[in-house]
Parts: structure tokens; C-alpha cells; sequence
């Protein structure tokens, strides 16, 4: 049975008006192209679905049954068309990210409230959670896409790039080199060191620089999160290295941070989308809003250490 919607909306503007006449103008189509609309419906069906009388027509048995079923369905179809719509023109939707707590924190949590004015009705779902776990979740399809460290792209992610940003080096506040700007890597070598794990993307990137400079760090404590990082170096328990995003949770943390040189290493910051599928409208958006929200706020943090 093939129906069409053009016939469903002819067989219930004819049961709501109880002429053709009328239902023919709602329709925009002349009387004899709905008649030829209930006719088609009509055969389609096997049954009479309309009685009909000189000015007036009612519904059979058989047409009542069927008025409320199709209208459901019209109904419904018509609302799901325009969630559809709402969701194009961003008046409803749902974006869900993850990203480091550092990136969850410092930019998303400020760029929600900001997307979030211009698109009231918008849904925010966000995954905070450590650097090595990003890519694995915008795989598994939990999540529109996630921001972080670009390296070693997993197979099946496409990657925008988002910002750049430099490492620096974290002291407790009493401790000696906490007076000085500049920290060159040498001088790091054999004090006691707080590094991120070592599936870490941020860990690669400091071990390939140190590697690079011929040096090594004398590993006291492995952790999850840059805040433990943070809280073990303010702690006097050890010095560590974390990238310049971290800078606004140094106060909180009694965390000095220096510039740090010979050499000066850096990391890009990314957009992880899934290659195999495209982002909703709503994700849509909001990615391409980050990208112009890190241009106006100059996101890339570059404060004089």
C-alpha cells in the first residue's frame, strides 16, 4: 500500500471541513484534484472512507477508524518536522564535549555561558576527564567531538586546529627558582619531578623535548589530572611542567609559574570530530563558535612570566 501524504492531508482536511470545496482551498488545489486525491486514497485502502450528499460529505464507519489513526500520524510527522527545523535554526539541540578538566574549566565553561545567551534553549553536555581518554570517546559516538592535545591522531578522527599554547615550569612558591622568569629545561634535571602519566598526550610532548635536549627528569610521582599536578608541586613534593592553559589555577594551587626555555616547546589544542559521520547543526555551532570565541578572547594564554 503506497499512500501519500499529499492524500492524508486531503482525507483530513475533508473530515475536518465536511466539504470538498472548502478543503480543496486549504489545500491550494482545485475541488476536482481532491476528489481525484480521495478516490486514489479510497482504492488504496479497499474501502469508502466518505459518504457523500449534495452539499455536505460524512465519514463511513471505516473513515472514522482510519480519521483517527492518520491523524495521529500527521500530527506527529508534523511535529517531528518542525523539531527538525528548530534544531536547524538552533532554537533547540544538544551539544556534547569532552575535554581536559584544564580546557573544561579555563575555555568550555566560559564559552557555554557565552554560546548559551545567544541560543537559550541549547543543552550542554560536558565530559571532563584526562587527556589520553579524549579521542576514545569521540570513537565511541558518547560525544559530539573533544578538545585536546594533538597527537597521534587515532584512525577515523578528523582534526581542526584550535590554538597553540607553550609549556611552562611549576614551583612551589617557596622554592628557589620560584624567583625566576626564565627556566631553562637543564635546570630541572635531577630535581624531584610530577609528570602526568605516560599515555598522556602532554607527557609525549615533554618527554620527546627532553629526549631531544639530551636530558632527563627525575620522576617522583605519575597522576591522572594537571589539578594533582598542581596540588603535588604546591605541596613542595616536587617540581613539574604543565602547559600555559594551566596559568589561571596557579594562585589557587600557590603554584609559580616560569617561562621555560632551551628549548621552547609547545602544543597545538585541536577540535576531534569522528571522520565517518557529520556533526549535528547544534555541534555544528558550537565548533564553530570556539573557533571565533579563541580569536576574540585570545584564548592562546601569553602572559610575561
Amino acid at each position: 500500500m503506497d499512500l501519500t501524504l499529499r492524500q492524508l492531508r486531503a482525507f483530513i482536511l475533508v473530515a475536518q471541513t465536511g466539504q470538498f470545496t472548502q478543503a480543496a482551498q486549504h489545500m491550494h488545489i482545485t475541488q476536482s484534484a481532491l476528489s481525484t486525491l480521495i478516490k486514489e486514497l479510497e482504492a488504496a485502502v479497499g474501502l469508502r472512507l466518505f459518504d457523500r450528499h449534495t452539499r455536505m460529505v460524512q465519514l463511513t464507519e471505516a473513515g472514522m477508524r482510519f480519521h483517527q489513526e492518520a491523524d495521529k500520524t500527521l500530527r506527529s510527522l508534523d511535529s517531528a518536522v518542525a523539531d527538525l527545523h528548530d534544531l536547524a535554526s538552533l532554537r533547540a539541540g544538544r551539544v556534547r564535549v569532552v575535554a581536559s578538566t584544564v580546557i573544561s574549566s579555563g575555555l568550555l565553561a566560559r564559552a557555554f555561558k557565552e554560546f548559551k545567551e545567544l541560543h537559550p534553549n541549547m543543552q550542554f553536555v560536558l565530559h571532563d576527564v584526562a587527556e589520553e581518554d579524549i579521542m576514545r570517546m569521540v570513537l565511541s559516538g558518547s560525544v559530539d567531538f573533544g578538545i585536546g592535545t594533538s597527537n597521534e591522531l587515532e584512525h577515523g578522527l578528523d582534526e581542526e586546529h584550535l590554538f597553540d599554547d607553550r609549556f611552562i615550569a611549576l614551583f612551589d612558591q617557596n622554592h628557589p627558582l620560584a624567583q625566576r622568569r626564565r627556566i631553562a629545561w637543564s635546570e630541572l634535571q635531577g630535581l624531584p619531578f610530577i609528570a602526568l602519566a605516560s599515555k598522556s598526550p602532554i607527557r609525549k610532548l615533554i618527554d620527546n623535548a627532553v629526549q631531544r635536549a639530551g636530558l632527563r627528569l627525575n620522576i617522583v610521582n605519575e597522576v591522572s589530572f594537571a589539578t594533582t599536578v598542581l596540588s603535588l608541586v604546591g605541596a613542595g613534593i616536587g617540581v613539574s611542567v604543565l602547559p600555559m592553559n594551566n596559568h589561571p589555577s596557579l594562585p589557587a594551587f600557590q603554584v609559580h609559574g616560569s617561562r621555560l626555555v632551551d628549548p621552547v616547546i609547545t602544543r597545538k589544542i585541536s577540535i576531534f570530530k569522528p571522520g565517518h559521520r557529520a556533526l549535528s547543526p547544534a555541534a555544528q555551532a558550537f565548533a564553530r563558535f570556539l573557533h571565533d570565541y579563541v580569536k576574540r578572547r585570545d584564548w592562546a594564554p601569553a602572559p610575561v612570566l
